[in-house]
This record gives structure tokens, sequence and C-alpha cells, in this order.
């Protein structure tokens, strides 16, 4: 059994949908989950992520790469 990766959190909506363009660009397999739930029309907010990347364990080390290009080289 092989241990579960922490996940790579995305900040806000502008860099998911940055993050989703670029990975379907490069063709790497992967979304990104976001955490809102219509239901509560906005009054429910998750404060610490916008949501994560779901993406096949070979993709991780891609996506992380793409991840801090987007933010200027800061850590992931």
């Amino acid at each position: 059994m092989s241990a579960r990766q922490p996940l790579i959190f995305v900040n806000n909506a502008v860099e998911a949908n940055l993050l989703e363009a670029l990975m379907a660009a490069e063709g790497v397999a992967g979304y990104v989950k976001v955490y809102k739930d219509p239901a509560y029309r906005g009054v429910w907010t998750f404060t610490d992520a916008y949501g994560h990347v779901e993406c096949p364990p070979q993709s991780r080390g891609q996506v992380q790469r793409l991840l801090r290009e987007i933010r200027g080289g800061r850590q992931v």
C-alpha cells in the first residue's frame, strides 16, 4: 500500500483556471477540485484554499512545476 501524497492546493479562481488551462495545453492529466457548494450560494467559504489538484502520481511533478511558474517561483 502506498502512502498518500499531500494535496496540491490552489489559492484562488485565477490560479485554478490558469493551471487547468496550462495542464490541458501540456497534456497533463488531472483537474482542479474547487471547494464551492452552490447550495450555500456563497455563504460558506473555505478560507485556507480555493481548491486542490486531483492528478495521477506520475503527473504530480508537472503540476507542481506549472503552479510554481504561475506563482512566480514561490514554493508549492
